[in-house]
């Protein structure tokens, strides 16, 4: 490349100078003409004609063409290194938007969505046709439930509580008495035999007996008060007198309990009755339970006899495991009948 370019410059000085030389000779020529017009009369017309400025032109023209085809016929057979890149040039217009595309393929299946909310129910279909009579359909669907219906009449009587109320023979006007009758329970000096208080009756009924005394079973006494004389009842004359009872049916309760300790009941129970704490004497070789005998308690009349049995005495209570205060040590306590 440095060849060629050398070579350009070098016939473009040449050609330079050729013009500077014609362009000096046709001006002395000129001007020659021009001062010497009656000796260029009276030339030969044979002679020559003169060089003027336009045939230079030409003539210079043609051979600016001459060396532009040697030089291009140089560069064929003598091709130089390529030039340094040029600076970029300016950003040319966005061309036209070419034509869509082919669709490609489907892509794979996504993942199943989370279940939508439920439709509302839809209108009520028509009535179907009248199917035939020797086939039977499937159950149709539960209907609304219809309007809630009379009321019926009252059923049984049923529920209720009893109790024993032990020292009388009636009940209070809010129970119905059941049956009346005496304390029963074991010898107070036997070792053997129940250990609890119960109401008999005041007539028994047998089934198959043997008489006579067997020593082979249960003794079953009367129950006396003891230590009566104490004051402590309404009825201060029950000293070694039989103890009556009365088992009491209350209709309207569904609950009962006996509270020690106490003659009132807790709010939202009603008391049937209270009275005094009784049970066994604690130095005889039997124990028994603890009973409530009503504060206004009776004797079964004509029993003034005094031949023991089970026995009756009141309970007081005794420092130690109980405490005292609030508890007082040898003091009677009392009891009541709680229902509800």
């Amino acid at each position: 490349m440095s060849v060629s370019f050398s070579s350009g410059i070098y016939y473009k000085a040449i050609l330079m100078l050729v013009l500077v030389i014609l362009v000096t000779l046709c001006t002395v020529k000129t001007n020659d003409v021009q001062s010497h017009n009656t000796r260029k009369s009276t030339l030969d017309s044979t002679e020559t004609p003169p060089i003027t400025l336009v045939d230079m032109f030409k003539l210079l023209t043609n051979l600016e063409k001459r060396i532009s085809q040697i030089e291009s016929m140089r560069a064929i057979f003598l091709r130089g290194r390529d030039g340094r890149d040029g600076q970029p040039g300016k950003q040319g217009k966005d061309g036209v938007n070419g034509k869509d595309g082919v669709n490609g393929k489907d892509g794979l299946n996504g993942k199943d969505g989370r279940n939508g909310n439920d439709g509302r129910d839809g209108k009520d279909g028509r009535d179907g046709k009248d199917g035939s009579p020797e086939t039977i359909g499937p159950p149709g669907l539960k209907g609304a439930p219809g309007q809630k219906g009379m009321r019926g009449p009252p059923g049984p009587e049923s529920g209720g509580v009893q109790y024993v109320r032990w020292g009388r023979t009636t009940c209070p006007n809010n129970a119905t008495l059941a049956y009346k009758g005496s304390v029963g329970g074991s010898f107070y000096t036997q070792k053997g035999g129940g250990a609890n208080y119960v109401c008999l009756p005041e007539t028994p009924n047998y089934r198959k007996y043997k008489d006579g005394v067997q020593s082979s079973r249960g003794y079953l006494y009367g129950t006396e008060y003891q230590d009566a004389q104490s004051q402590l009842f309404a009825n201060e004359n029950l000293e070694h007198h039989d103890v009556p009872c009365a088992v009491c049916y209350v209709k309207v309760r569904s609950a009962k309990m006996m509270i020690p300790a106490t003659y009132e009941c807790p709010a939202g129970w009603i008391r049937e009755y209270h009275g005094y704490l009784m049970s066994q004497n604690y130095d005889l070789p039997y124990p028994s339970e603890f009973i409530c005998v009503d504060i206004d308690a009776e004797a079964v009349p004509g029993t003034k006899i005094d031949v023991d049995g089970a026995t009756l005495y009141h309970v007081e209570g005794r420092c130690g495991a109980l405490p005292c205060l609030p508890y007082v040590e040898g003091r009677e306590l009392t009891c009541a009948m709680c229902t509800k």
